[in-house]
């Protein structure tokens, strides 16, 4: 989950098992401690992680119904999210090749390499970058842009020689 999260430009922090609820449900005082405290710039969400399995069981289903109903009056939304989905390849391998090559910074003359690039061909591909088209840090410029929220790839095909990156709403 924290690979994916990191990926997210739209996610500024997250944190684990960030509280505690105590509720009343079916006249049972109960406490549940969230998963994860993720905050987006479009709210902030309550994520409780479940096999598949798990999800189903009926206090877990109650639980997530009820905390759905009544979390977003104090500004949150809960999900319960499925240990499956996380671990859906290839999302997972292309998170983690984003995160290995893309931690490094960008420079000024390399953003604009970029844009000028990007502003010619619409795209850019990722057996280019591998070239060296892009420079000697080709591939770091591409997966850092991504990270950044600058550029984006369809996380769920493989990145490999034809994947394409293109710029993100507003982000050249």
């Amino acid at each position: 989950a924290f690979r994916l999260l990191d990926c997210d430009p739209n996610v500024t922090s997250y944190s684990e098992q960030p509280c505690r609820i105590a509720y009343v449900l079916d006249g049972v005082e109960r406490i549940h401690f969230p998963d994860i405290l993720v905050t987006t710039t479009g709210g902030k969400q309550l994520w409780e992680v479940k096999p598949g399995s798990n999800a189903l069981e009926p206090e877990v289903l109650a639980r997530a119904a009820f905390l759905s109903r009544i979390l977003p009056r104090w500004g949150y939304q809960y999900r319960t999210v499925l240990a499956e989905d996380l671990a859906r390849q290839p999302r997972l391998s292309n998170a983690n090749l984003l995160l290995s090559l893309g931690k490094g910074a960008v420079s000024g003359c390399e953003w604009e390499d970029v844009r000028r690039t990007m502003a010619e061909h619409g795209a850019l591909l990722w057996s280019e970058a591998c070239a060296g088209n892009y420079g000697p840090k080709g591939r770091e410029i591409l997966c850092s842009l991504v990270l950044r929220g600058v550029l984006t790839t369809d996380m769920n095909v493989p990145i490999s020689t034809g994947t394409e990156f293109v710029a993100r709403k507003g982000g050249l």
